[in-house]
């Protein structure tokens, strides 16, 4: 299945001067997990729930401008006929929990994270013409020797 059809289309963004404090606004209000820096609509950057914990930690401060503390030369893209068992290889062996989605004239389109591939797999292997478990593990059936009480 292509990314496009389960990413996040509503996903937050912002600009490169936005301040920390604005974007750990969004977050928080939004409840979500990253917001997309944009530019020209292209993104540029990313900065998550996790980036906004290390500014607080780090005692960088609030009004620091995205640019110049977004995840940039890192960025992961995909496109959106990206198929999911590639996003979930790139999520596995990049380490992240994001990977930005662009069409294909690098214009921001969207956000999968590992909770999308992982609902989407779900999905998918519930729909899955037979259980795996009964081709894995051996059927076992236990057999009562007990007599049953008659009913009277």
């Amino acid at each position: 299945m292509k990314v496009s059809e389960y990413m996040s289309t509503t996903t937050e963004i912002a600009t490169p001067d936005t301040t920390l404090s604005q974007i750990a606004k969004q977050l928080a209000t939004n409840n979500i997990s990253c917001v997309v820096i944009v530019e020209d609509r292209k993104p540029v950057g990313i900065i998550t729930k996790t980036d906004i914990t290390r500014a607080y930690e780090g005692e960088v401060p609030s009004n620091t401008i995205a640019d110049a503390f977004m995840t940039s030369t890192e960025l992961i893209c995909v496109r959106t006929d990206t198929q999911t068992d590639d996003i979930a290889d790139l999520i596995q062996k990049k380490f992240v929990h994001h990977l930005v989605v662009v069409d294909e004239k690098g214009v921001f389109a969207g956000v999968a994270s590992s909770w999308d591939v992982a609902r989407e797999v779900s999905l998918d292997a519930k729909a899955f013409p037979y259980n795996r478990e009964l081709w894995t593990k051996p059927k076992t059936v236990e057999v009562s020797t007990d007599k049953a009480p008659m009913m009277q």
